[in-house]
């Protein structure tokens, strides 16, 4: 069976805790606060504690800190009617070369952690900030999280009743949008203060990020993001142009894209993963279609999905009161091969699970209710900025999306992430601004990998069109992201950490790693899945297998 992340958008943060406003406080002033008392959800297990507290040393560059904002940023502030708080930590060094702000994104992943994991020296998947910590690091948790007003909804409550992963008839679609109704209003219903759940998005969370900087002394800010994190720094670009640095934005989501751009780029996307993993399996001795030959797997798939299809496959790890469902459903199938490639594509994991199904045992393809990020802390958030309105709020505008996607999706998976968020968000009841494209002269950097599924290679080629002066460096590879990999530093790294460190964008450049296309050029067409090598030299990871 899976074990079901979203990572766009890793993990998730939840946190129940309601907060109310303080009078007294001031707006836009630091209060510096122990980190022994605030340490972040994800380290806790690391630093062996159950709550906040740590009673060991920590290093003097760590600092965490808390600032009063407006909740709503249209009304003056008022420590008693429009106040929230926003937490964040900081790894600060002696004589700073700049301030370096970072969006771990999501949304509704921990960012904090990333300052202590730097200033701890613990092994992370962010390489770049060992070779950053001259700079002032900066780790806001947004709004919504752990330190930044979090919200309290009612999760693993509305959707008890509700086994399928995402609607096929109107009948299931009615369903999926009450409970998804009621979600969102147990969130409204028990978050503080009043109307936050108007208040939660990225237009606030930017005018958040600037009150630090600006509390914090500094006249330009630099940025490295990934995922959600370049839709906020967009925002941030648009809105702030006179304090933007040195921004590197790693697979971005552009803002004013078409759901069903979105949604056809994304089905393309999985369909190329498709590929990768037949490709990985003719280097890889251990595949169970190895000596098949080319094409094997995707014959394999497709085979399989048309047996489910004329009946469900059974899934003996699964069954009542094993967190997985049985027999598993062409729906499940599609959904599970999501599932595997997203984020770090397991392709052992999946060529594996393709075997097994084809014998008879689909649990490793099986859906696991608990996982969906339906019941998380990511839908609310998501929804704040993503507006979903007219017909996609309707069984027939949604199921369009898919119909109008099959151009892109030979092998008939349907399933995309971004389906499901326009299904989610045709439900939200609270404000959204409308959507719109950012573009500007400012020189950024933009990355992207050929086979990423979270947020095509598409999509971040759209956004750097938007940004004439602006390069993009295309990693050769799988993975969503290409900032985040532990130690050794990578080729793309290294670009990535020279540009924060100088301004200056790296020339035209190609080879079988990395191409980087300078400001005014155009990008070629993305690689065939077959000639771009697989394995460690693609950033390739398994659960079952040791790659590197």
């Amino acid at each position: 069976m899976l074990s079901f992340t979203f990572s766009l958008f890793i993990s998730l943060v939840v946190s129940h805790v309601a907060a109310n406003p303080r009078p007294g406080r001031q707006n836009g002033t630091i209060r510096w606060v122990d980190c022994h008392e605030n340490v972040p959800q994800p380290l806790q297990s690391t630093l062996n504690v159950t709550g906040t507290s740590f009673a060991g040393t920590l290093p003097k560059t760590l600092f965490c800190g808390e600032i009063d904002v407006p909740m709503d940023y249209t009304r003056p502030f008022d420590s008693a009617t429009n106040n929230i708080t926003v937490g964040f930590a900081m790894n600060r060094p002696r004589d700073p070369a700049g301030l370096l702000l970072y969006h771990a994104g999501g949304p509704g992943l921990d960012a904090a952690s990333e300052a202590w994991f730097t200033a701890l020296n613990i092994s992370s998947d962010s390489a770049p900030f060992n070779l950053l910590q001259d700079f002032d690091l900066l780790a806001m948790n947004t709004r919504g999280l752990q330190f930044s007003n979090p919200l309290n909804c009612s999760f693993n409550t509305f959707f008890n009743n509700i086994t399928f992963a995402f609607p096929s008839t109107k009948a299931e679609f009615d369903q999926y949008h009450a409970a998804m109704s009621k979600l969102f209003s147990s969130c409204g219903k028990n978050s503080t203060p009043k109307g936050i759940m108007n208040h939660t998005g990225t237009f606030e969370v930017v005018q958040d990020w600037d009150s630090i900087r600006a509390a914090l002394g500094y006249e330009k800010v630099h940025f490295a993001g990934v995922s959600y994190g370049t839709f906020v720094s967009m925002e941030y670009v648009a809105r702030f142009p006179e304090r933007v640095g040195n921004f590197v934005l790693d697979a971005a989501i552009p803002h004013g894209a078409p759901f069903q751009e979105m949604i056809t780029d994304q089905v393309g996307a999985i369909n190329r993963l498709l590929l990768r993993a037949d490709a990985f399996c003719l280097t890889d001795l251990t595949c169970p279609f190895h000596k098949q030959g080319n094409g094997s797997v995707v014959a394999a798939w497709d085979t399989l999905l048309a047996r489910a299809l004329k009946a469900p496959i059974p899934a003996a790890g699964c069954g009542e009161g094993k967190g997985c469902n049985t027999p598993v459903t062409p729906t499940d199938l599609r959904l599970g091969v999501s599932v595997i490639f997203r984020a770090n594509p397991d392709f052992p994991l999946f060529n594996i699970a393709l075997n097994e199904s084809l014998h008879g045992d689909a649990s490793l393809f099986a859906y696991q209710q608990q996982g969906d990020i339906r019941e998380s802390i990511v839908t609310p958030l998501l929804c704040a900025d993503f507006q979903v309105s007219g017909d996609l709020r309707t069984w027939e505008g949604f199921h369009n999306l898919s119909i109008n996607s099959r151009v892109n999706d030979p092998h008939k998976i349907v399933y995309s992430q971004m389906w499901q968020i326009a299904l989610m968000c045709g439900a939200w009841p609270f404000a959204v601004p409308a959507p719109s494209t950012i573009s500007t002269e400012l020189p950024l950097m933009l990355i992207t990998s050929d086979f990423d599924l979270n947020l095509p290679t598409e999509l971040t080629t759209f956004a750097w069109e938007l940004t004439p002066k602006s390069v993009l460096v295309v990693r050769h590879g799988d993975d969503h992201t290409s900032i985040l990999f532990p130690p050794p530093i990578t080729p793309v790294q290294s670009i990535a950490v020279d540009f924060i460190r100088t301004g200056v964008l790296p020339g035209a450049s190609s080879n079988e790693q990395v191409t980087v296309y300078p400001p005014g050029s155009t990008r070629g067409p993305i690689p065939g899945a077959y000639d771009v090598p697989t394995g460690s030299v693609a950033e390739d990871t398994s659960s079952i297998e040791d790659i590197r």
